[in-house]
């Protein structure tokens, strides 16, 4: 966030090279990583909360705003308040939410499981209201989702497409089809800005190359999600995590009763069962049981894609896909989701004020121990800002001209230039997250200039306004310039050579043309869906969104 932060404060539009991570040396990890987690926690900040603050008030606001989106949503369908605030409470008072805020401090998951529900509210009204104001807001939403974590947004779709496939069937429509594949086409427009150049220019980083099998290590063994001991530590190979992958035992009481609930109803042509069902269930819709069908199936899947099994394990060395998700027990999520609509059935159809009363308080106490913080540091704006590390765990972004993974070590992060061969004045050196410019007096007759920043395409290397080619100009550093047995910490630097005499240098991180045009289109979409919005706006009446009928 604060390198975002940053960046945004030096220009970049859209952030792109996160300066001073790599001590120093920089990294293009905000090209790949989804922006709209760190632009809420930017504008925040921007009000003078501290970072750490910031934090907080974004993921502590979403994880408020994600019930309010899943109420919403499960009132939309089942038409009931009690259903809809049932479902929206085991929604977010869940092991795996607090996981997320407590443990993993994941900001970027919890803001697309605050989207993920609205984002289902407005595929739920679409079909009833077919009009432009709808579909620019579903477009919208679908926008917000994809931009706020791939991997979460990878994993969803297959569920957003059954959904809309039954949505479509329902309403026996064409027309909401296309619509709703209209409105992912706009979302997925205006999310190119991220998702163009990680699709298309991951081979500029060790990404792939670094998680291609990360999943093996980390599936969850089944008593896991029954039971596991609630820790602030990492996930390791094997059954001894020291974080807790459990569903929620208040959840699967639930998944209990909706199961005993399915088989009376299957047995409602007996007499006996038929008198169970009128004296304790209500009436539910074929369309809601078929749709609570759906998501059982979502979670039976998710949950067992994530178990220990050479069954389990030949399905994910076999479908290339699955092996993006780094972690499988990532799935956690989509078994929390589809537990929020089976919980919302259950709350529908089961008669009894008393089993709701049970299962607030059931839930409520059986997570109670899940909001406590393992250990309070206090670290400053400037800690942020000056973070010297990779900000991740394996250093997967660094750019694939870099011999090693490993945190460059001997660099003073204050030195973006060093003379390394002949005699040369350094002067006038003014270093921003994407730019270096300095001035040189070349009093050798040649002298070689280490620029301490990766190269990444596009980088514009302006020597006394001549523009550089790089690979051809100019050097980056790597086994023909190295001996990489002593030198690798300085490989996928930018070397030049210089002749006699002044110069003035200038280095730029810009954008290729790909990510240009991811730029143009993002912004354009943006502009277009939100043009829709205010030309279809009509006022509260018109509007209606959130209106109780």
């Amino acid at each position: 966030m604060a390198q975002f932060y940053q960046a945004l404060a030096d220009g970049q539009f859209p952030p792109r090279i996160a300066g001073n991570l790599y001590n120093g040396l920089g990294s293009p990890i905000l090209t790949y990583i989804y922006p709209l987690p760190y632009l809420l926690g930017s504008i925040v900040h921007f009000f003078r909360f501290s970072f750490a603050d910031s934090f907080k008030i974004v993921i502590g606001a979403e994880f408020v705003f994600s019930a309010v989106a899943c109420f919403f949503w499960l009132k939309e369908v089942f038409g009931s308040t009690r259903a809809a605030f049932l479902g929206a409470l085991f929604y977010v008072w869940v092991p795996y939410r607090f996981l997320l805020i407590y443990v993993r401090g994941s900001i970027s998951e919890s803001t697309a499981y605050t989207f993920l529900p609205l984002l289902f509210y407005f595929l739920t009204r679409l079909p009833k209201k077919r009009n432009i104001l709808n579909l620019a807001l579903t477009s919208l939403s679908a926008a917000f989702f994809l931009m706020s974590q791939d991997l979460v947004a990878m994993i969803s779709i297959p569920i957003i497409g059954g959904y809309v496939l039954l949505q479509s069937i329902f309403n026996k429509s064409p027309k909401y089809f296309l619509m709703a594949a209209l409105a992912g086409i706009l979302g997925f427009a205006i999310a190119s800005i991220n998702y163009l150049p990680s699709l298309f220019e991951r081979n500029f980083i060790r990404f792939d190359e670094i998680y291609a099998l990360t999943y093996v290590s980390h599936f969850v063994y089944f008593k896991q999600l029954i039971y596991s001991p609630w820790g602030y530590g990492f996930s390791l190979p094997g059954p001894n995590d020291l974080m807790s992958f459990q569903i929620g035992l208040t959840h699967l009481l639930v998944l209990a009763i909706f199961l005993l609930v399915l088989f009376v109803l299957s047995l409602k042509k007996i007499s006996f069962f038929k008198n169970v069902s009128n004296l304790f269930l209500r009436e539910v819709p074929g369309q809601v049981l078929v749709l609570t069908a759906f998501f059982l199936l979502v979670f039976v899947i998710s949950t067992l894609l994530m178990i220990q099994n050479e069954l389990i394990s030949t399905i994910w060395r076999n479908f290339p896909p699955l092996g993006r998700i780094d972690y499988p027990w990532r799935l956690l999520g989509l078994t929390t989701f589809a537990l929020a609509f089976i919980v919302a059935f259950v709350a529908k159809s089961v008669k009894s004020g008393l089993v709701f009363v049970v299962l607030v308080v059931a839930v409520i106490v059986a997570n109670r121990h899940h909001l406590n913080i393992n250990e309070s540091i206090m670290w400053d704006d400037n800690f942020f800002l000056n973070y010297p590390n990779t900000a991740t765990q394996i250093g997967e972004f660094t750019p694939k001209w870099r011999q090693t993974t490993q945190m460059p070590i001997g660099f003073d992060a204050n030195q973006k230039v060093k003379v390394v061969q002949g005699q040369a004045a350094v002067g006038n050196v003014s270093a921003k997250s994407n730019q270096v410019s300095f001035e040189l007096d070349v009093t050798s007759q040649n002298a070689r200039i280490l620029i301490n920043k990766f190269y990444f395409p596009k980088v514009v290397v302006v020597i006394d306004s001549k523009k550089l080619e790089a690979f051809k100009d100019f050097t980056i550093t790597g086994p023909d310039s190295l001996k990489l047995d002593t030198e690798k910490e300085t490989s996928g630097l930018i070397l030049l050579d210089l002749p006699n005499g002044r110069h003035a240098v200038k280095i730029q991180y810009s954008e290729t043309p790909l990510r240009l045009f991811s730029d143009y289109l993002s912004l354009g979409s943006l502009a277009l869906v939100l043009g829709l919005i205010v030309i279809n706006f009509r006022g509260p009446k018109g509007f209606g969104i959130f209106k109780f009928t």
